[in-house]
């Protein structure tokens, strides 16, 4: 029964580039070094839907929509550095798959190190959060910077690709996530649930699926930037600066205690893993860490 109301997929996890920050001003009790962020991003392989991208992290892109105050400002803070061996295509490429033959990419949130790769992907349809879009064209050129979020990382042609996540059919989630509340079924067979994790940004998600080793994997976006170790599985909460640029603190908040509610009640057969966190990468099986 399981098998069949949570079907398999294929993950593998790429690291996109990095930036670097101190930690002290990210991580709740970090320290007072600068820390090693990762931009990581899900390579999704489905048997009837081929290869979809969960986030695409750095890209040229960004670096043509910071060149110009005040988006230069994004780059001086977040220091960004992209290896040509960890950019996108020629990872893919690794993997046995054009730039081109990517048929999705889901969007976790509109912030510049998860969709600076959009304009690369010219035949994927882009689940985003239709709130995610609609506060990022309302917002001013400051407001928006404050936000993380440069609108000339998306492509030109967003709106015809585009595929609004709150549209798409709703369903509960599997009962070890179901503190999180109800999904959205992506493909119409319940292999990918995108999951709202709201606080860190607008129409912020995360993405349930169950890898073809039976483990399940919410991949959690921004809503943490670190895991602890697998003794604690701890989900650690943002420094009270980073909490100023949150969209919704309040809601941050409850999100973070909801995941700590899933990993308090899960064993190693489900895994929560942010998006910016290299020791949940390095945890993770060799088979499924796909950047060298």
């Amino acid at each position: 029964m399981r098998a069949q109301t949570f079907p398999r997929t294929s993950l593998t996890m790429l690291r996109v580039g990095h930036c670097v920050h101190p930690e002290c001003l990210a991580l709740r009790g970090g320290a007072w070094r600068s820390g090693t962020f990762p931009a990581l991003v899900g390579l999704i392989r489905h048997p009837d839907a081929g290869a979809i991208l969960f986030d695409t992290g750095y890209s040229e892109h960004f670096e043509h929509a910071t060149a110009r105050f005040p988006e230069r400002l994004y780059r001086w803070t977040t220091p960004v550095t992209l290896p040509a061996n960890e950019c996108l295509q020629p990872q893919l490429a690794r993997h046995g798959i054009a730039l081109h033959e990517v048929h999705h990419v889901f969007a976790s949130h509109l912030h510049a190190d998860h969709i600076a790769g959009l304009r690369d992907l010219p035949r994927a349809t882009i689940w985003h959060g239709a709130s995610a879009l609609r506060a990022a064209r309302a917002a001013g050129r400051i407001a928006r910077l404050r936000k993380a979020t440069l609108l000339d990382l998306l492509p030109d042609d967003f709106d015809a690709r585009g595929s609004a996540i709150e549209s798409l059919p709703a369903s509960a989630l599997p009962h070890a996530w179901r503190a999180l509340g109800d999904g959205f079924d992506l493909l119409g067979d319940g292999s990918l649930r995108a999951v709202p994790l709201p606080g860190h940004a607008r129409g912020h998600f995360g993405l349930l699926l169950r890898h073809e080793d039976d483990r399940e994997y919410l991949l959690a976006g921004d809503a943490t930037w670190r895991i602890g170790h697998a003794a604690s599985r701890t989900a650690r909460a943002s420094a009270w600066p980073t909490r100023l640029l949150a969209d919704d603190w309040a809601a941050q908040r409850d999100t973070l205690s909801k995941l700590q509610r899933v990993l308090d009640a899960t064993d190693d057969s489900r895994c929560v893993l942010p998006s910016h966190c290299a020791d949940s990468y390095a945890r993770l099986p060799v088979a499924m860490r796909g950047t060298p």
